[in-house]
Formats: C-alpha cells, sequence, structure tokens
C-alpha cells in the first residue's frame, strides 16, 4: 500500500496548477471483525477502506475535499484528477486565510510495527462461548491501519501497524454486567485471557442485592477506565488546547495561571504509548512526548499549527481540536490487586458512564456509575451500588483528593467505529480519592 500511495502523490503533484500546493492524507484499514450476542458470532466480516484527504492552498486561501479509492492506481488516477480540478476552480473563490499555516518542512519516514494478528478462531474464541448464569457479548476486531501524509514540498510520512482489539462484557441473567477491554499490536492470547477471567470474577459479587449508597462523600477507587471516563469531558472541553487556554474555555485553563495539582501527577500526551504515529493529517511531527502536567503543575499545552500562526506560538503539531492523542498519566504506588483492601469503606468504581460538564470552573465533571460499581467495607465487596450519580472536581481529585495512583497503567484505545477505525486513546493508572461526591 505505501508504494501505491507515493505514486499516487507523485501523480497528484503533476497536476498542480502554478502557485499550487497539495497536502494528501491517507486513513486505510485491512480490517477483519466478529461480533457476538449471548455467547455466539452473530456477524462477521472485513472491511477494507482507503480514505484520502485532498487539500489545495494557492495565494494563502485552501479547500479541501474527502475521496475514498481502490487502491489502484489505474482506476484512481480519473476521480483524484477530477477532484484536484474541482479545488483549483474553488479556491479561487475564496478568501484569503490570515491564519494558514505553513506546509510541514519535506522529511520522509516510515514506522512499520510488526506485532502478530490473531487467527480468526484465536480471536472469536478469546470473547465468545457460555459462562455459567452470563451471556458474553462484544465486538472483536484486528488488521492493519495506515496513516500517511505527503505534501507537494516534498513530504512524505508513513504509519503502518497491526491492531487487534476486544471490547467485550458480560450479562447476568436477572441483572448487572461486566465489562472489560483488551487491545495490543501484537496478539497476546494469555494476556487476553486474563483480563476476561478479572471481568468474570466480579459476576458473582453483582449477584448479589443491590446497597444502593446514600447522598453522601465517600472514599472511592477508580479504575483506570473510570479515571478515562472523568477525564474524556475535560478534553472535549478543550481542557490542555492552547486555543482554549488562551481564550479562557478551557476548564484546566486555572493550572496555567497558578493552581497545582497533587505533585505526584504527570500527564503528558505520547502517541507511541497507545500506538499512535507520530505525525497528525496534516504531516506536522508531533514531538513526543508533550509534558502537559509536571510534578502537579500545568507545563505545555496542545498547539495546533493554526494556532501557533494566530497567536505567534511554536505548534507541536496538535490538530485543529487540540486534544491529546495519547493521554498518559503516570503511575504510582498502589498495588491495584489489592484495591480493596487498600479502600477499606467506601466504593469501587469499574466506570462512569454520560459524563459530561457540569461547571468549567474547577473542571467539575458529573455522571452515573454502570458495570462495576460496588460497596467495600473492611477491605471486602459486599454489594453491588447500582446507579447513582456522582458530581465532583476534577481539579480536587487530582489535588488535596487524591490519596495515591495505582502502580500500573492501562492503555484504553479508541473504541469508537464512525466511518473506520480510530488510532488514539489513553494509557491511565487507577485512582483513589476521597471525598467523592455522590448526589443521587
Amino acid at each position: 500500500m505505501q508504494s501505491w500511495f507515493h505514486d499516487l502523490a507523485d501523480y497528484a503533484d503533476s497536476l498542480r496548477g502554478e502557485g499550487e500546493e497539495l497536502t494528501l492524507g491517507l486513513s486505510a484499514e485491512e480490517t477483519g471483525f466478529s461480533r457476538i450476542s449471548s455467547g455466539r458470532v452473530r456477524q462477521c466480516g472485513s472491511i477494507e477502506q482507503r480514505d484520502l484527504s485532498i487539500s489545495l492552498r494557492k495565494g494563502g486561501k485552501e479547500v479541501c475535499s474527502h475521496l475514498m479509492l481502490t487502491g489502484s492506481l489505474q482506476n484512481d488516477r480519473a476521480p483524484l484528477r477530477s477532484s484536484i480540478t474541482a479545488l483549483s476552480i474553488a479556491v479561487d473563490d475564496l478568501p484569503e486565510d490570515p491564519h494558514l499555516p505553513d506546509l510541514p518542512s519535506p522529511v520522509r519516514d516510515e514506522y512499520r510495527g510488526d506485532g502478530v494478528i490473531p487467527e480468526p478462531d484465536e480471536l472469536t474464541d478469546a470473547l465468545a462461548g457460555q459462562l455459567e448464569g452470563l451471556e458474553t457479548c462484544g465486538i472483536a476486531i484486528t488488521g492493519t491501519m495506515y496513516r500517511a501524509a505527503a505534501t507537494s514540498g516534498g513530504l512524505r510520512r508513513w504509519f503502518e501497524a497491526p491492531r487487534t482489539v476486544i471490547d467485550g462484557s458480560m450479562h447476568l441473567l436477572g441483572g448487572g454486567a461486566t465489562r472489560w477491554v483488551w487491545a495490543a499490536e501484537s496478539w497476546e492470547p494469555n494476556s487476553a485471557l486474563r483480563r476476561r477471567e478479572q471481568a468474570h470474577a466480579m459476576a458473582e459479587i453483582l449477584s448479589r442485592p443491590i446497597e444502593t449508597v446514600p447522598v453522601g462523600s465517600y472514599r472511592a477507587w477508580l479504575e483506570p477506565a473510570a479515571v478515562g471516563n472523568l477525564i474524556q469531558p475535560v478534553l472535549w472541553g478543550g481542557g490542555f488546547s492552547a486555543r482554549a487556554v488562551k481564550t479562557g474555555s478551557s476548564p484546566l485553563a486555572c493550572l496555567y495561571d497558578g493552581t497545582k495539582l497533587d505533585p505526584r501527577v504527570v500527564l503528558r500526551d505520547h502517541p507511541s504509548a497507545v500506538g499512535a504515529p507520530l505525525f497528525n493529517d496534516a504531516g506536522h511531527g508531533i514531538p513526543a512526548p508533550v509534558e502537559l502536567v509536571s510534578a502537579g503543575v500545568g507545563n505545555e499545552k496542545l498547539t495546533s499549527p493554526r494556532t501557533a500562526k494566530e497567536f505567534g506560538y511554536e505548534h507541536n503539531g496538535a490538530s485543529g481540536g487540540e486534544m491529546p492523542v495519547g493521554l498518559e498519566m503516570g503511575p504510582g504506588s498502589i498495588d491495584p490487586d489489592r484495591s480493596f483492601e487498600q479502600l477499606g469503606d467506601g466504593i469501587w468504581l469499574s466506570h462512569v458512564h454520560y459524563t459530561n460538564l457540569s461547571a468549567r470552573e474547577g473542571a467539575r465533571i458529573t455522571g452515573v456509575t454502570r458495570w462495576v460499581a460496588l460497596r467495600v467495607k473492611d477491605g471486602k465487596p459486599v454489594a453491588p451500588i447500582g446507579t447513582v450519580r456522582i458530581d465532583d472536581s476534577l481539579i480536587r481529585l487530582l489535588g488535596d483528593g487524591l490519596v495515591d495512583l495505582g502502580s500500573r497503567t492501562e492503555v484504553l484505545p479508541e473504541l469508537h467505529s464512525y466511518s473506520k477505525r480510530h488510532l488514539g486513546g489513553v494509557k491511565l493508572p487507577g485512582m483513589m480519592v476521597t471525598d467523592l461526591r455522590v448526589v443521587g
């Protein structure tokens, strides 16, 4: 596929007119998948697609389009030529863009992952299968993902890597469910099985009668997925965005104005930690890692080339949305296998669902418990707590409310597949906090 893309870029370069510059971005995949319900495969198939973004600029103006291509240069020449011709006509009607960033320097690099892709039966067996008193559900996906960028100035970047993801759940026939996710560049059946067994082990506790906790504040253990759930709305709200901090809309703007988190908190954008490429869609390189919070203090921000052009900053390859590609948090000292014991008395959460900002000031987050939410007493889980709403400040939880972080971090991949599989995710530890607010 790489030779096809480079030939395509050379052909596109031959079509541009005087004073025109082109950028091509490729997002492609060769994916096989199986959907499982009630322990059986209900749907399986494969997807092969090549989504090409094209941007043409001239005289300080830029216009863009997308094409789905076949992978055959002979078949792809005509639609590419037609698209570039249309863009060349359209660009003259646009006003000049005062913040149009420069094209990236003409570097050439490539990355090829050498991970192992599982056989279809192996992958299906890891998720499917009926367990006594439980129904297994979910999706198993594997295959190679591709990202590439090229410019008429000579830039050529290439990334390809296998990626296997299992997103599974186990549902008790009487109600309640556990969830588990496993993802890696290389298939490791024993590792996937351990994750599945951990989810299975929670089923017995969920079968007990529900003990709903009253409104109040609780010592709590948050699994890595729950930590990610609480952080995500802050990232959507421009938490580490240089533009959002500059304009005052970032819920984490206070971190760059004197507010400090617990000194054990370290946050960085590290695409390689979650298996993502070190360049954005336009081919700008991402220096990795970008240190966002160091020892509890706001440090760097995510700065896109456009924001840098407008405000006179140096960019660090961030996308237009200025969200982390691979948010990574440093570990602490709590052994996750002893989280019940370390918690003592409180609540234990695997996930927080429907999270959103309830207030930008203090990065206040609200959400409801889902999947495994347990009442813990004397260091032992005693009952599920059902669905309750929590509402608290992320600044407080990572500041005065932080007891400690888990000693192991977990990669949680980007799971949504709107139009295509997406690279990226988070790499986080679990977290012990005090006075987590339950509001109803």
